[in-house]
């Protein structure tokens, strides 16, 4: 038998008593159940810790409870030349629990306009509200006359009904009734 065939062989007798088990961990974000990304060891991730900050960073690992980021942060200034430049803060690593994850960002390029988060509303409110008070205070009326009320109510309203759309619908991905995670 020649050599190399022998030595050949021997190596792929031992190759699998040698190697190591790959780690497939994967952390999956589902919106209603369904898969819409995933991430895995050395994939960029953001995330809004439970004290509300945002966390970014590269996965160093992923356990069957907790995800440990190696840190970052991009910080914007100016330069020598009074150029925009941006310079990169290595924050360390960190390991956080899954049930202390609350948030994603949406992915770039996600429209989200002023008549869809309610910020709309709330100006034409506060607007209105503002207007009306102008106006009865430059004509000399009592602000809260019988026919002024309505008025300042309906502004209230439409002031209201941004407030709730802005809550129902973040610029975010909240963990909770909709959006949830889970470690394969």
């Amino acid at each position: 038998m020649n050599k190399t065939v022998f030595f050949f062989m021997v190596g792929l007798f031992l190759l699998p008593l040698t190697s190591r088990a790959q780690d497939n961990r994967v952390l999956l974000l589902k919106n209603k159940g369904v898969v819409i990304r995933s991430y895995t060891r050395g994939d960029y991730i953001k995330l809004q810790f439970s004290n509300l900050q945002w966390i970014t960073g590269y996965i160093d690992w992923i356990k069957k409870d907790s995800v440990q980021i190696n840190q970052f942060v991009l910080q914007g200034g100016t330069g020598f030349y009074g150029t925009y430049s941006e310079d990169t803060l290595r924050l360390g690593r960190l390991q956080v629990q899954v049930n202390e994850i609350i948030a994603f960002p949406f992915d770039k390029g996600h429209y989200n306009s002023v008549i869809t988060n309610g910020s709309f509303l709330k100006a034409g409110g506060i607007l209105y509200i503002g207007l009306n008070v102008i106006n009865s205070l430059l004509n000399k009326d009592p602000v809260f006359e019988k026919e002024n009320v309505p008025k300042l109510i309906g502004g209230g309203l439409v002031y209201v009904a941004g407030k709730i759309i802005r809550k129902n619908k973040p610029n975010y991905r909240p963990i909770g009734k909709r959006y949830s995670l889970e470690i394969l």
